[in-house]
């Protein structure tokens, strides 16, 4: 069983995509399995550490050149497709699956689609057309089969995650998490009140790439990336800051941290905005917009640090939003898929 994993623009794209993977060696040992990411550094790189092949394919994302680029991308994955010969492709998303997925169509070859958040990208609204199965992160009228972690994402250890930060434990722990879009705003906030905040708490601040803060005070710590530490710090946070995309509240919710959601707007037809109406219903997230951010970023994280049993229940309805089998979920899907369809050129 051959299985071409599509995904990219983002590691929120790939690090699911692995998950699945992970699960489906266990269903069927003998499988092998392709990446095809975008050219950002950042896609690359994590593929590379995992030691997974992959291809990099430059798509076209929306333009006035879109018509001609995309012809040039069709091209590309095509010469991919023909000489890895998958039998199923697994779609996560992301601009770079859109060429990838019209060829698969165009050889009859199934595609499984997965979207995250609770509204469709662009992307996923094409490919649905073409897909055999759909699987939701979020309930809706497709296969709701919650959204993949990565592996051994709930596996931390405080004590490597003080370690690493040079935190020494004695406060909660606020950990900051913005994304590879929306890290400005939420990394402004938390400078700009970072005094304030550090009255109640230390901060755990991942910044994003090329976003790094030159801010050095007791009981503050930042990095521009997180990876094989991101779990170290999920288990040593008492709460967090995030934005609002689906797999960060995927991996908050799995490791129970109460979470302050302030979504990215007015991208990916307000995903954001509609994963965080979504996620607060149950009372584990609190949403909080940007425009209000820096008026009531202090006040929010202190009142909920002040209120342990708030903290305590937002901890149990959190995990509430989590689906621990979600990657084995969707490569059983995938194996029952192939069971039914022909094999692919």
């Amino acid at each position: 069983m051959k299985i071409l994993f599509v995904g990219g623009g983002s590691v929120g794209h790939i690090a699911p995509a692995i998950a699945v993977w992970e699960e489906l060696k266990k269903l069927s040992p003998h499988a092998t399995a392709h990446f095809i990411c975008s050219p950002r550094p950042d896609d690359s790189a994590f593929l590379t550490k995992h030691k997974l092949p992959h291809s990099i394919l430059d798509a076209p994302r929306l333009s006035t050149l879109y018509p001609f680029r995309i012809v040039s991308a069709v091209r590309m994955a095509k010469k991919i497709i023909r000489h890895f010969k998958p039998d199923i492709v697994f779609s996560k998303g992301g601009y770079v699956s859109i060429p990838v997925c019209f060829v698969a169509k165009q050889l009859h070859i199934p595609i499984i689609l997965h979207e995250s958040d609770t509204v469709s990208g662009y992307a996923n609204r094409i490919v649905s057309h073409w897909a055999t199965s759909i699987c939701t992160g979020f309930p809706g009228k497709h296969i709701v089969t919650g959204n993949p972690l990565r592996k051994n994402i709930t596996k931390g250890s405080k004590e490597e995650g003080l370690k690493i930060s040079g935190l020494d434990g004695h406060k909660p722990i606020l950990l900051v998490i913005g994304g590879s879009q929306g890290a400005e705003a939420l990394n402004n906030a938390v400078i700009q009140n970072l005094d304030d905040l550090l009255l109640r708490c230390d901060v755990l601040h991942v910044t994003g790439r090329g976003k790094i803060s030159k801010t050095t005070k007791d009981g503050y710590y930042s990095t521009e990336f997180a990876d094989s530490e991101l779990k170290h710090f999920y288990a040593c946070s008492t709460l967090a800051l995030s934005r609002a995309g689906a797999g960060s509240i995927g991996e908050l919710s799995a490791n129970g941290i109460p979470t302050i959601l302030v979504p990215l707007r007015k991208v990916g037809h307000d995903h954001q905005y509609k994963n965080a109406v979504a996620s607060v219903k149950d009372g584990g997230c609190i949403h909080l917009e940007q425009t209000l951010l820096q008026k009531k970023l202090v006040s929010t994280v202190h009142s909920l640090i002040a209120d342990h049993k708030k903290q305590t229940a937002m901890s149990k309805k959190i995990r509430m939003l989590s689906h621990p089998d979600a990657a084995l979920q969707i490569a059983k899907i995938i194996v029952q898929s192939l069971d039914k369809a022909p094999t692919g050129e």
